[in-house]
C-alpha cells in the first residue's frame, strides 16, 4: 500500500494535536514524506529501514544512541502493517519516558487513518465494479452474459427487475474534470438521491437510478441546483420507469439519444425529457425510410403553389399553435374565416386536411423533414462562405 503525502500530513497533523511532539511518517522505502519538522522531509531514517526490515518497534533512548544512525533523534518508531506488509512507520520524536504514554495515542490515530483509507477504498473499487458491470450489461447484446451480469450486479445490491426511473446526466467537460472534483459530484448526488445507485459510467455521464418516481422531480431540481454551483455545460435527461433489466436497458439508450438530441435542437436546456425530444428524434431516426419521400412530395405541392409560401407559413403557425384556430389567427394577424380558407386550400392541394387528426400528423412530419432540411442546406452554405 502506497501512502500518499496527503494521508502522511493528516497523520501527523491529528497526531501532533495529540501529542504535542514532532512526528514523523516514514514510506515503506524508509524516506519521510511528512514531519512536524519541514526540513527533515525527502530525508533516509535509518531506523526506520531497520523497523522495516525487522517489522518490530524501536526505541532511541539517548542522544547517544540516535548519533549512531543518520538522521535519527530520541523517540519512539513504529511500523504500521497492512497486507503483512510495513505501509509506514510512525515517528515520535522525544524522551521515551516521557512520551510513552501518548504516543500509543499517537500510532492508535495513524492506524486508525489507515483503516479507514483502506476501507473507501474497498467501497470505492466495490462501486468501480458495480459501475462497470452496468455499463456492460448496457452495451452487452449475448443474452447469457446479460444473465451472468445480472447476478453479479445482485450480489452487488443492484436488482435491475425493481422499478426504477434512469436519469442520465452529461457533464461537458472534455474529460478535464479532476478526479476530486468527479468524486465530489458523485457524492453530493449521491446525497440528494439520498442512495449509492448514481453509476459512473464514463468520465462525462453519470447514470442515476431513482426508486421513487414521486420524487424523481423534485430530485432533479436539486440536482440542477447543485450541479449549476459546479460546471457550466451539463444536461439531465429524464428517462420513463422500468420493472425489469431489458426495459431499463432500453431505457437507458432513449436517454443517451436524448442527449445527442437536446444538444441538436435545445442546447441551452439543462433539464430534457421525451415529451420535449422523443416526436422530433423519433423522426430523425426514421430519416432513412423511403416513405421520406412522400413527405417531402406533399410540402413540395403547397410550396409550389400560387400561394405556396402564404400556406407554407399558415400551416407551420396552425401546427406551432397545436391546430387551435384562434390562437393561429391572432399570431399571423387575419380573420379565422381566412384561415379556414388557407387551410382548406392546403386539403385542396395534398388531399390531406390539416382538420383531421391522421391527416394533420402527416403534414406536421413533412413540415419537420422539410425543416430539418433547410436547417441542413443553411449550415453547408454558411461551411462554404
Amino acid at each position: 500500500m502506497l501512502i500518499s503525502p496527503e494521508l502522511a500530513n493528516t497523520i501527523v497533523k491529528r497526531a501532533m494535536d495529540i501529542i504535542h511532539h514532532n512526528v514523523n511518517v516514514i514510506d515503506h522505502q524508509g524516506i519521510i514524506i511528512a514531519s512536524g519538522e519541514n526540513h527533515r522531509i525527502g530525508e533516509r531514517h535509518e531506523v526506520a529501514c531497520e523497523v522495516i526490515k525487522n517489522r518490530q518497534r524501536m526505541t532511541i533512548e539517548t542522544p547517544q544512541q540516535a548519533a549512531k544512525y543518520q538522521n535519527v533523534q530520541p523517540g519512539i518508531n513504529h511500523p504500521i502493517i497492512v497486507d503483512d506488509r510495513v505501509a509506514l512507520v510512525i515517528g515520535i520524536s522525544g524522551n521515551p519516558v516521557a512520551i510513552g504514554r501518548y504516543a500509543e495515542l499517537a500510532i492508535l490515530t495513524a492506524e486508525l487513518l489507515v483503516k479507514q483509507l483502506l476501507e473507501i477504498r474497498e467501497i470505492n473499487w466495490q462501486y468501480r465494479i458495480r459501475d462497470l458491470l452496468i455499463k456492460q450489461f448496457i452495451e452487452q447484446d449475448d443474452t447469457k452474459r446479460k444473465k451472468d451480469i445480472l447476478l453479479q450486479l445482485q450480489q452487488q445490491n443492484i436488482c435491475l427487475d425493481a422499478a426504477y426511473i434512469p436519469i442520465l446526466i452529461n457533464i461537458e467537460t472534455g474529460g478535464n474534470l479532476l478526479g476530486k472534483t468527479i468524486d465530489h459530484i458523485l457524492n453530493e448526488i449521491s446525497k440528494i438521491l439520498q442512495s449509492q445507485n448514481v453509476i459512473l459510467l464514463s468520465h462525462n455521464e453519470i447514470l442515476l437510478l431513482v426508486s421513487e418516481p414521486k420524487r424523481s422531480d423534485l430530485i432533479v431540481d436539486k440536482i440542477n441546483a447543485f450541479l449549476e454551483t459546479q460546471l457550466s455545460h451539463y444536461t439531465i435527461a429524464i428517462g420513463v420507469e422500468s420493472t425489469e433489466p431489458e426495459a431499463f436497458r432500453r431505457s437507458v439508450f432513449m436517454l443517451k439519444e436524448m442527449q445527442s438530441q437536446a444538444k441538436s435542437l435545445c442546447s441551452d436546456q439543462r433539464i430534457v425529457n421525451g415529451k420535449q425530444l422523443a416526436f422530433d428524434g423519433l423522426l430523425n431516426e426514421a430519416k432513412s425510410s423511403h416513405f421520406t419521400l412522400y413527405y417531402q412530395h406533399q410540402l413540395n405541392k403547397i410550396l409550389t403553389s400560387n400561394s405556396g409560401k402564404t400556406l407554407f407559413k399558415t400551416l407551420s403557425t396552425y401546427i406551432n399553435n397545436n391546430a387551435e384556430v384562434n390562437a393561429t389567427s391572432q399570431n399571423l394577424g387575419i380573420h379565422r374565416n381566412t384561415l379556414n380558407y388557407r387551410l382548406h386550400q392546403i386539403k385542396e392541394i395534398t388531399a390531406l386536411d390539416p382538420f383531421m387528426f391522421k391527416d394533420l400528423c402527416q403534414l406536421t412530419i413533412a413540415l419537420h423533414y422539410y425543416q430539418d432540411r433547410e436547417c441542413i442546406a443553411e449550415t453547408d452554405i454558411r461551411h462554404y462562405l
